[in-house]
């Protein structure tokens, strides 16, 4: 999912409870196996008590952008989001290296 991706932004305020689902996404984001799989991924992140709504925004390898607002959403959503376009590019791929 993540070869496909350039950029990262993860917004939110640390101990908020509607951060929840923001501060998990960014730990399972950081795992090694994630890095591994895109090292050139530009990971940035945006940690303030001023920060009302948590925020990931994802940038493809196609300048596709997509903005989640995460307080309402589980991490299992966010995954879903962000892997529907990625699945796209990857069928792309797969269809032009096939030919």
């Amino acid at each position: 999912m993540f070869l496909f991706i350039e950029k990262i932004a993860v917004s939110f305020a640390p101990v908020a409870k509607n951060s929840r689902s923001a501060r998990t996404f960014l730990y399972q984001i950081t795992a090694d196996r994630h890095r591994d799989a895109n090292p050139k991924l530009a990971l940035t992140v945006n940690q303030s008590d001023a920060i009302r709504k948590p925020t990931i925004e994802v940038l493809y390898r196609d300048k596709k952008k997509l903005i989640l607002e995460s307080a309402n959403l589980k991490v299992t959503d966010i995954m879903r989001d962000i892997q529907k376009h990625a699945k796209k590019l990857q069928l792309e791929e797969d269809i032009k290296s096939s030919s």
